[in-house]
């Protein structure tokens, strides 16, 4: 045991177990239906499968009175009720639950959505259906983040802390398709940098897997495809592709960096215009033209949000009432922040200098603002419109003036991209192998202060 504990790696090992016993604990303590997205994620998985009637064929067979826990804090889970649900006969027959035609949306959900099928296919009950797509989740989530910390060279720390943040462990244990996106995302960020610092020669089967991990993420979230960004990172003297006896290097790169870039700047341009009537270009579009009151905006919903916002990137739990103290929250980040300083020294191989600070802090500004820009809609329809989506048209431009700010907007949609900042700090002092073993110490801490707000919540 002490061996298999010993060293860096094995305080990742440790903390993994301990993600392991933190995401069951997560399943199990939030009750079924009481997060916001979750019986739209099974009717999502419904879709994929081709059985729109999945989600309400599982929810009409395990009733837990969601609908009395909701947003009513002094009301408690009935303890009978629970049992019951977890030890009845399903009420379900297999054959409405099994897929009746695969679509490509079912990637997005891959892993819950078999948890599901395999629970229906031993015919469990319902509770114990949801619960083991929750787990397959959950195992997806630990093996990409194993692999993404085996991969990152640097920092591995500051990757792990936001891995183990109880609201990603949320995500992680839940139907969501976050449970797929965010190991993706922290999987991309690790091996662009294992390219830079690890890897001695860029081939065909770097470009293959990144470009496939890009296209998955973007897939499963458009704006994402900005990650992609990160690609420029890359040092230009590693990279070697070869065409039979052409071999495009860095050489041919810096050649013909000046064509290439023109090219990429008509291409985007024909794209823009083929797709000039998207929602999501005319929203941009609309938010660059009115450029001072996007700004205002901006401030105001940061100015309204902020506490909020740094909450429940870090754990704000049920339908967004049970959230953790928001000195935990605060404290949360405060370590992030030491542990991303205290290292190797700036002159290190392993540190960001210069331009590529600047840009990975610009590429995180960018999906920042295009994470709060994607609510734009949600708030306008309804503050004017009274309802989350509406058949009516309206002038984007117009509707910038009659709303104070952008709400909707949760700290977790932050979480696959709040990495980026943080690499590129400058490092002072010396690295120790032991600094791994705070943030298990800091997952231990979150494990009990979350089990201990979410019994309160729904449990005495």
């Amino acid at each position: 045991m002490k061996t298999w504990l010993k060293g860096r790696e094995g305080a990742i090992r440790g903390c993994m177990v301990l993600m392991l016993l933190f995401g069951i604990i997560l399943s199990f303590m939030i009750p079924p239906w009481q997060t916001p997205d979750e019986y739209s994620h099974v009717l999502l998985i419904g879709a994929g499968e081709g059985n729109l009637d999945l989600a309400d064929t599982l929810r009409t067979d395990m009733n837990l009175e969601e609908e009395r826990i909701r947003y009513q804090y002094e009301e408690k889970i009935n303890l009978e009720q629970w049992r019951d649900a977890m030890t009845k006969a399903p009420g379900y027959h297999w054959t409405e639950c099994m897929p009746k035609g695969l679509h490509l949306s079912l990637l997005k959900h891959w892993p819950a959505a078999f948890g599901i099928l395999l629970g229906v296919l031993f015919r469990l009950p319902t509770f114990w259906v949801l619960e083991l797509g929750e787990l397959f989740s959950l195992i997806f989530y630990l093996t990409v983040c194993w692999f993404a910390l085996k991969l990152m060279p640097v920092k591995k720390e500051i990757l792990l802390m936001f891995m183990v943040f109880p609201m990603t462990m949320q995500q992680a244990s839940s139907l969501s398709y976050d449970a797929v996106l965010i190991p993706l995302c922290f999987l991309f960020v690790a091996y662009i940098f294992h390219m830079r610092y690890t890897k001695e020669r860029l081939g065909w089967r770097d470009v293959a897997f990144t470009l496939g991990l890009l296209l998955f993420i973007t897939y499963i979230k458009l704006p994402y495809v900005f990650l992609g960004l990160l690609v420029f990172l890359l040092p230009r003297d590693k990279i070697s592709l070869k065409i039979g006896s052409f071999e495009i290097d860095g050489q041919v790169i810096r050649r013909f960096r000046i064509p290439a870039a023109l090219g990429l700047l008509v291409l985007a341009a024909v794209g823009f215009y083929i797709v000039r009537d998207n929602y999501w270009v005319r929203l941009v579009t609309g938010m660059l033209l009115e450029w001072k009151r996007s700004a205002y905006l901006f401030t105001a919903t940061a100015r309204t949000f902020w506490r909020f916002l740094i909450t429940s990137s870090v754990g704000q739990f049920g339908w967004l009432e049970v959230p953790l103290p928001f000195a935990f929250a605060f404290f949360s980040y405060g370590m992030i922040l030491v542990l991303a300083v205290w290292g190797k020294p700036e002159e290190s191989a392993y540190c960001l200098k210069g331009r590529g600070k600047l840009f990975v802090w610009g590429i995180f500004l960018l999906l920042s603002a295009l994470t709060v820009v994607s609510m734009v809609n949600h708030i306008v329809t309804i503050m004017l419109f009274g309802a989350e989506t509406t058949q009516v048209s309206y002038d984007i431009r117009e509707a910038l003036y009659q709303i104070p700010y952008i709400g909707g907007l949760q700290g977790r949609y932050f979480i696959p991209f709040l990495v980026l900042p943080f690499l590129g700090l400058p490092q002072k002092g010396k690295e120790r192998d032991w600094k791994i073993w705070l943030v298990v110490g800091y997952l231990a801490v979150a494990m009990v202060l979350t089990v201990r707000v979410l019994y309160l919540r729904y449990w005495v």
